[in-house]
């Protein structure tokens, strides 16, 4: 099953960081995502870059800017499709608490999700570092001084959980401020947790019904119109796309994959049940003080999968939207949205 293994060898990391306010920490009630993503980006950009960079298209260390590389990347040498595309991804996903809680207290610990994908598991020390940095300076709608208690790996994990429970080992402690190694972990680690969980849930792994449920808002496009209500086709070609670029910008190249045959078969996957909502959520960019949708549907839908031919597997397409769990799915994937969480079964 050539489509089935040709997303394993994708590098992927999930990583819990938690953070001990000095003093109250207030933060948004919704949009926490895009408060750490940019509080990041500042941070990131001080620590990498030299004081001659105006622009990273222009640095003269450009080919070898951790930033530049995570946030203004660039094709590589023969990517010539996925050149043309104006909005390439970025190796990284914040995943803020779920919960509408604006303000922590001095010492009430605070945490957040943050997964790396493919070459941006490299760059890992930085995204501690800038962490570290931004915590010290301040954070949240006060800036309130905190510490970055501890950065922890997680190992794969019921993709409900917030930001992961289980197998959590340490990478940075402010105990003693040393920064350890990480494993690294393809997606068929996940996909492997994965199917062992619905096994044990479920008494098999190839049931035939199949529940997403979108936990942030998740813009999805197709032929050029905004979906409202999507169907599986929608969901599974936006994640195919997503992780092929991925591999392509961040990992070892073009997946290996028949795409348009996996596109058709999921056309035939039927929509049994539908509880969306539209979900409308705003940002204001720091830098230009412009307001930027990042509204999306959320809830959840019921698939169904056809009946196949002996010899053919519906788990070839499961295995692409567990990946999608990790990297998310759609327009601003790397605030947080698009963050979805599949039950296989019957």
């Amino acid at each position: 099953m050539r489509d089935a293994f040709a997303i394993n060898a994708l590098r992927v990391g999930l990583f819990r960081f938690t953070l001990t306010p000095v003093q109250t920490l207030e933060v948004p009630a919704i949009n926490k995502g895009n408060m750490l993503r940019g509080g990041f980006g500042h941070a990131f950009r001080r620590l990498c870059c030299i004081p001659q960079c105006k622009d990273a298209k222009t640095c003269p260390l450009a080919d070898s800017c951790p930033y530049k590389s995570v946030f203004e990347p660039s094709p590589p040498p023969g990517a010539d499709r996925l050149s043309k595309n104006q909005d390439i991804p970025r190796p990284f996903v914040f995943r803020a608490p779920p919960s509408l809680q604006t303000r922590y207290e001095k010492g009430e610990r605070f945490e957040f999700g943050l997964v790396l994908i493919g070459r941006a598991l490299d760059f890992l020390p930085y995204f501690v570092l800038s962490f570290r940095e931004l915590a010290t300076e301040g954070l949240g709608l006060n800036r309130a001084q905190c510490t970055l208690e501890r950065v922890e790996q997680i190992g794969p994990y019921a993709a409900g959980d917030s930001n992961g429970s289980d197998k959590a080992e340490i990478i940075y402690s402010a105990d003693d401020q040393v920064f350890r190694s990480s494993r690294s972990l393809g997606a068929d680690d996940w996909i492997k947790a994965r199917l062992r969980e619905f096994a044990g849930l479920n008494g098999n792994a190839s049931a035939q019904r199949l529940t997403v449920r979108f936990l942030t808002p998740t813009l999805l496009r197709a032929d050029g119109e905004v979906i409202r209500r999507p169907e599986f086709h929608h969901l599974f070609k936006r994640v195919r796309d997503r992780i092929n670029a991925l591999s392509t910008f961040f990992g070892d190249g073009p997946l290996d994959a028949d795409f348009r045959g996996l596109g058709d078969r999921a056309e035939k996957v039927r929509t049994v049940s539908s509880k969306i909502e539209w979900a409308e959520r705003f940002r204001t960019s720091s830098k230009t003080h412009q307001r930027h949708e990042l509204s999306g549907f959320v809830g959840e839908s019921g698939y169904e999968f056809p009946n196949l031919e002996s010899g053919t597997s519906n788990v070839e397409l499961l295995y692409w939207v567990l990946v999608g769990e990790l990297c998310h799915v759609g327009k601003h994937a790397a605030w947080g949205n698009g963050w979805y969480a599949v039950h296989w079964g019957n």
